[in-house]
């Protein structure tokens, strides 16, 4: 199963990060929609907060578990950092809904 954990700060309603880990076993490998849906999401939002909105992201991507931070005060890219990731959030529920038994989305508040 993918486990999907975004940090969740409460006093700023944003995200702060997310650690995703696991595999779907939906199918075997290059076959399974889900891990690569998933891949795709997360690796798109990632390179979106790094060139597009080129804000601070400290992203770590090893063999199933990619994390990620955002730490931006410019409050142009804050906004812009918050539309991408809670973008990536709001896919992640779609498909945790649509695949309940591959993928577990979840939010941490601090």
């Amino acid at each position: 199963m993918i486990r999907a954990c975004f940090h969740f700060e409460e006093s700023t309603q944003k995200i702060l990060g997310a650690d995703i880990s696991g595999h779907a076993g939906m199918d075997e490998y290059g076959y399974d929609i889900v891990c690569a849906s998933v891949s795709s999401l997360v690796i798109a939002a990632i390179n979106g907060l790094e060139e597009y909105v080129q804000t601070d992201v400290k992203a770590k991507v090893e063999n199933g578990t990619t994390s990620f931070t955002i730490d931006e005060d410019d409050a142009l890219k804050s906004t812009q950092a918050q539309a991408i990731v809670n973008t990536l959030y709001l896919a992640m529920l779609g498909l945790e809904d649509e695949y309940e038994d591959y993928i577990e989305v979840t939010i941490t508040e601090e």
